[in-house]
């Protein structure tokens, strides 16, 4: 076991490299005040002023386009599509209700806008991904009925209209847009219809009632007090119900909603196995060998109404309501919709994240009002391990089988439940307020706690101090622990410290904190699927667990990762504009570069005055400073865009810069 007390004597290797290369600085004034700024997928810096929407060259700030009629639109209401170039815009009025505008943020070109094709009022958008084509649902400027329009998201076209579409005017999506082969298949309130892709005209329709969405709403400050609002991005693209197909299956679709999960025939609408009864919708689907794993969620919709939240993944609302944990899991025969197991398996709460160990799955949940569980399935028996799911203290951030029982690490604790009993004997264990950790494989994994780094032997079950009294400077407790090819590095919001694989200390870099006016993290400004692309990378790299996101997953890493990544292959889309995927296709790429630096808020000068605070990079590879950006102390509000190598900043109400290292 070794000693480091990491202070002054160190922190000469920073200090010492000191002479990193200030970033390219650009500066871009606009005629109006700057409402808001975001990072795109695809890299281009989107801008919201008093004036027009601008778009923005990363790396030179130049003007790459400007849309004037979408000026002063709220951030809220700015609603990237996901895996693509494209944005929808919501501005609302009283007399013209909800319009969106659909642009291709790479070039700014105004792909189309609600009015254009006589819909005020928008209430459902839906994405059709595997036609590259956007469907709106509104109601009629000229007679006020409701519409359906679909267009083509290459050039804007419309494709077709219907206005004639539903059997009642009372009908509402409430699902996702699956186009297969010969037909578009969605869902309403009343009914499931498959369209005809070239005109809309229904195909069939099959009597399905679902009940509709809870939209997400938003809070604000008002004169007398907080007040809320509906988010209107999530209203028009929510759902409760969704049709989905199976990797490598053909010839049938797949659609659950809050009642029923089954597969029917694509041609004619009827059901090829039998219908699955559920108590909730779907919160997650894992496919497995043993069958089709389904996770249904905690909360109906009828909940989350009376409630105000939970609910399943993807849009889920927190709420501090009560009601019925309804969450289960069971396992499906996709073949026939047969239950393989004879009862299903009680969950607490909604899926955030799984692990295969052999014919075990554990699942991490977590109940709407934020308990954590955990639950141990044995796949073979279809029988839970221990007799009900395990409460643990804090976010789980790791779980592994180990002879003891189930070893877990989440923020709060470190332990190993019993199996059998659920109780936590092991004597290694603890509790502490805040520790991270990472894995060098599912044999090994390395923990930071009580100013000690832990080395754990899942194969034996055991922990051990391995470097000790690690103390950072400025009495920081370290934030972040990665297992790197050249050792174990250890950060904080100003210091890091690489330890080679035998617990000698390599380096340790170390930069003063700022004034208070800029102090703390240098925020990632990344959002969408750029941030889940860093986020997958960092935990395949990490070797722990899978985490839900949006409904499906499997229990083979190489299909999960596949299903995850479905977004990021938008080129493969039909029609796609080649050009603006491309861009975002090259950003992803960089995901594994990005991981390689950390930016540091800190002081560039001799002095502590707040005009000299700034931000330098962090190399994770030798401990330098390989750039600095000065940021000053008139506005703190900035942006960082990792895969892009580059710091935004709104240094004036009409002024953004940009800092490329």
């Amino acid at each position: 076991m070794k000693k480091y007390l990491l202070l002054a004597g160190f922190a000469v290797l920073a200090l010492s490299s000191f002479a990193q290369t200030p970033a390219k600085e650009w500066s871009k004034k606009f005629p109006g005040n700057v409402k808001w700024y975001q990072i795109s997928d695809a890299g281009i810096l989107i801008v919201c002023t008093g004036d027009a929407l601008y778009g923005l060259n990363p790396e030179t700030g130049e003007e790459t386009w400007k849309v004037d009629k979408l000026d002063d639109v709220k951030e809220e209401n700015y609603d990237a599509v996901e895996g693509t170039p494209y944005a929808a815009i919501i501005k609302s009025s009283m007399f013209k209700g909800n319009q969106h505008t659909i642009i291709d943020i790479t070039t700014g070109k105004v792909i189309a806008s609600s009015p254009d094709f006589d819909i005020l009022n928008i209430i459902k958008r839906i994405h059709i991904k595997e036609l590259n084509a956007m469907m709106m649902y509104g109601f009629s400027k000229s007679n006020g009925k409701p519409t359906m329009v679909m267009f083509s998201l290459a050039d804007g076209k419309k494709i077709w209209d219907q206005k004639k579409l539903f059997e009642k005017n009372s009908e509402e999506v409430v699902s996702n847009g699956l186009a297969v082969d010969d037909g578009i298949y969605i869902a309403t309130t009343k009914n499931l219809y498959k369209l005809n892709p070239a005109t809309g005209e229904v195909l069939w329709s099959q009597d399905r009632k679902t009940e509709k969405p809870v939209a997400a709403m938003i809070e604000s400050k008002g004169t007398f007090g907080k007040k809320s609002r509906v988010d209107l991005s999530s209203m028009a693209t929510s759902s409760s119900a969704q049709f989905f197909l199976r990797p490598e299956e053909k010839g049938r679709i797949w659609f659950w909603n809050q009642e029923a999960l089954f597969a029917f025939n694509p041609a004619d609408g009827k059901l090829l196995t039998k219908e699955v009864e559920l108590e909730s919708p779907v919160g997650y689907i894992l496919y497995d060998t043993h069958g089709m794993l389904v996770a249904t969620a905690e909360k109906t919709q009828k909940d989350m109404a009376k409630g105000g939240g939970g609910g399943g993944l993807l849009g889920k609302i927190k709420s501090s309501g009560g009601g019925k944990n309804r969450a289960t899991l069971l396992c499906i025969d996709p073949a026939t919709g047969d239950s393989k197991w004879k009862d299903e398996i009680d969950l607490k709460g909604d899926v955030n994240a799984y692990k295969l160990i052999g014919n075990k799955l554990i699942l991490a949940t977590q109940k709407d009002n934020g308990d954590n569980y955990i639950s141990l399935v044995d796949l073979d028996a279809g029988k839970s391990v221990t007799k009900k799911p395990l409460s643990v203290n804090g976010d789980i951030r790791d779980l592994q089988i180990v002879p003891q029982g189930l070893y877990y690490r989440t923020s709060d604790e470190i332990n190993i439940l019993d199996i059998e009993s659920g109780n936590k004997n092991w004597k290694k264990g603890f509790k502490v307020k805040h520790c991270v950790g990472d894995n060098a494989n599912n044999k090994l994994g390395y923990v930071f706690a009580n100013d000690i780094i832990y080395k754990v032997d899942f194969e034996k079950g055991d922990i051990e101090e391995w470097v000790k009294d690690v103390k950072f400077e400025g009495k920081e407790d370290p934030t972040g622990l990665q297992v790197r090819e050249n050792g174990i590095l250890v950060t904080s919001e100003q210091n890091a410290s690489l330890f080679s694989t035998d617990g000698k200390l390599q380096w340790h870099s170390f930069n003063k904190a700022p004034g208070k006016t800029l102090t703390g993290k240098m925020l990632s400004g990344l959002g969408g699927l750029a941030s889940a692309m860093m986020a997958a990378q960092q935990a395949a790299e990490a070797a722990q667990l899978s985490y839900a996101k949006g409904y499906y997953g499997s229990t083979s890493p190489s299909v999960d990762q596949s299903i995850k990544n479905a977004n990021a292959n938008a080129s493969n889309f039909a029609g796609a504009a080649a050009a603006s995927f491309a861009a975002i296709s090259k950003r992803f790429k960089a995901t594994r570069q990005a991981n390689d630096f950390m930016a540091v808020m800190t002081v560039l000068g001799n002095n502590n005055q707040n005009s000299s605070a700034g931000c330098v990079i962090v190399s994770k590879t030798d401990g330098k400073n390989i750039s600095s950006v000065l940021l000053g102390d008139k506005t703190p509000d900035y942006k960082l865009d990792e895969l892009g190598r580059m710091i935004y900043q709104k240094s004036e109400s009409d002024v953004i810069k940009g800092f490329k290292f």
